[in-house]
């Protein structure tokens, strides 16, 4: 557990200590003859209010003016701007716990100064927060539950003043201790929200994978992630690599060249040593170790899409009249690791200025109707007049508008999941579509439908090796 301090009691407040100043004080005192029970009771007061993180109360029972600088650092130190709010709440709840007790033996009077001891205890939150927790409400109920305490020791030097014990040395690092729980760091194990987990294998039985989807993208937390890998409930391979992360997805992949043993095989994807899902899979290999891994594994295809192509179909099966010229490429990148993992990624930065250019190009009052969606020119201009704005200018902030919202959804068009090989056949298990099939022809082109990239149309990708 690291605790960061963002604020407390300077050391150079000491010599503001010393100086002398007008303050009003709860405890009166009669003259200088004072008694045992008058610095006791002065010490409760402060006690109290150090107790209270009540700066304002802390600094009226010291000889500190309101505007001193262990004033500000006070106000600084409980104040909240400095902290998240799991902070504020950890160290509220450090607060509710402490409790003190003055040691009346130790109490020492010389003439206008006196002294007592006085120990703070509070629960160890130290300890505590060295354990795991998913969010601060499990840090605050432990802390509130901790049944080990921590002591600080403090003495507090009194000085009269106008017949008032004041404290004078509130620059002591014992104060600063006492309220070292303010800034405290905890890291919370993160509240992961699994949408899916499968695990396959390939027609070789050299590769198992298991890929797990998540709510939001895990790749901050890539260090904690390791997985473990039993065959027939025996730990056949712990931390086995690291998996591979990719936004949302994780896919933990064993593999092995000459073959994998028949089996159960469990993978388990761990964070921080605790399991989150686990799959299993049965491997029957009735020739274990014959099938090798193909050569077009660990290579990098492009596909040539005409996007063109299902914008004009799009708009002719909505009803439109439509009169496209020209050609809109967008360019897909299909990667097969040798983990037997995929990814199809759309090109998104090149595809922009085509798609402007397209779109500029085909931006008829013919067409216009069809990208607008509406049913007539005499609509459009309606609605351009009662917006202040020329037809030319709604076509323009059409465009752009299409262009943006166009390239952002490509953008996050990744596909990825794992794949298969047996002889000119490759399957597909993508963790956002449906699975799918492909077809390995000349000169390693790798050919399918895919309803993630061509929905509806039945349009042939076809992936060429890059280069």
């Amino acid at each position: 557990m690291k605790t960061n301090i963002t604020k407390i009691f300077s050391l150079t407040v000491a010599a503001a200590i010393t100086a002398s100043c007008a303050s009003c004080s709860l405890i009166p005192v009669m003259g200088s003859s004072a008694k045992t029970e008058d610095i006791v009771d002065a010490a409760d007061a402060f006690a109290s209010a150090l107790v209270k993180c009540d700066a304002g109360k802390i600094i009226k029972l010291t000889n500190e003016e309101k505007d001193s600088d262990a004033a500000e650092d006070l106000e600084v130190l409980f104040g909240n701007e400095d902290y998240t709010d799991e902070q504020i709440a950890i160290a509220d709840a450090v607060a509710g716990t402490i409790e003190y007790e003055i040691d009346e033996e130790s109490v020492k009077i010389d003439k206008d100064e006196a002294s007592v001891d006085v120990t703070f205890t509070m629960a160890d939150y130290e300890a505590v927060l060295e354990g795991e927790f998913s969010d601060v409400d499990e840090a605050v109920a432990a802390i509130s539950d901790c049944d080990d305490t921590a002591e600080v020791e403090v003495t507090f030097e009194f000085a009269l003043e106008d017949d008032e014990w004041l404290i004078s040395n509130l620059g002591d690092k014992a104060y600063g201790k006492l309220y070292s729980f303010y800034g405290a760091q905890v890291e919370f194990m993160p509240g992961f929200e699994i949408m899916t987990s499968f695990i396959d294998q390939d027609d070789y039985g050299t590769t198992i994978a298991m890929t797990v989807a998540f709510s939001e993208d895990v790749s901050d937390y890539a260090d904690g992630f390791t997985y473990d890998i039993y065959l027939d409930g025996e730990l056949a391979y712990e931390n086995h690599e690291a998996p591979t992360i990719q936004e949302e997805y994780i896919t933990c992949v064993l593999f092995d060249s000459n073959g994998l043993e028949s089996g159960t095989y469990t993978f388990t994807l761990n964070y921080d040593g605790q399991e989150l899902v686990s799959e299993s899979l049965v491997l029957k290999n009735t020739d274990s170790g014959s099938g090798t891994a193909p050569d077009i594994q660990g290579d990098v295809y492009l596909c040539e899409m005409d996007f063109g192509d299902f914008l004009a179909e799009y708009l002719v099966d909505s009803g439109y009249d439509v009169d496209l010229e020209g050609s809109l490429i967008i360019w897909l990148e299909l990667t097969l690791y040798e983990d037997g993992t995929y990814t199809i990624i759309p090109d998104a930065n090149t595809f922009e200025g085509d798609l402007e250019e397209y779109l500029i190009n085909n931006m008829t009052d013919q067409n216009l109707i069809a990208f607008a969606g509406v049913s007539s020119m005499e609509e459009l201009e309606e609605y351009a007049d009662s917006n202040e704005m020329s037809i030319d200018s709604l076509r323009e902030l059409l465009i752009d508008s299409m262009v943006s919202s166009t390239v952002e959804a490509i953008a996050e068009d990744t596909d990825q999941g794992t794949y298969t090989i047996s002889g000119d056949s490759i399957s597909f298990d993508s963790s956002l579509m449906n699975d799918f099939e492909g077809t390995i022809g000349d000169g390693n082109m790798i050919s399918f439908v895919n309803d993630y990239f061509s929905p509806a149309y039945g349009y042939v990708l076809e992936f060429y090796p890059e280069g």
